[in-house]
């Protein structure tokens, strides 16, 4: 589901409740996922993962990725 308006950008995808937040991404696979006051953020729920960032700083989850890589933890990628 994609809100917009000329104040706010959400995209929400799942089980996802939102209240004064704009500028998000949302996806929820399993969980319910309630963002309450939050700006420009990105939240990826999985079964066995989740993933919390700024927008502007979503082109660093390749560091966590690296860090996975580098502990054997393949099954979260």
């Amino acid at each position: 589901m994609l809100l917009n308006s000329s104040h706010f950008l959400i995209f929400l995808r799942g089980d996802v409740y939102t209240a004064d937040s704009k500028g998000c991404l949302v996806h929820a696979t399993g969980k319910t996922v309630a963002v309450v006051g939050l700006d420009d953020v990105v939240i990826v729920e999985t079964a066995d993962a989740l993933l919390v960032c700024r927008r502007d700083r979503s082109q660093d989850v390749r560091a966590i990725v690296e860090q996975l890589e580098k502990q054997g933890r393949t099954e979260l990628l």
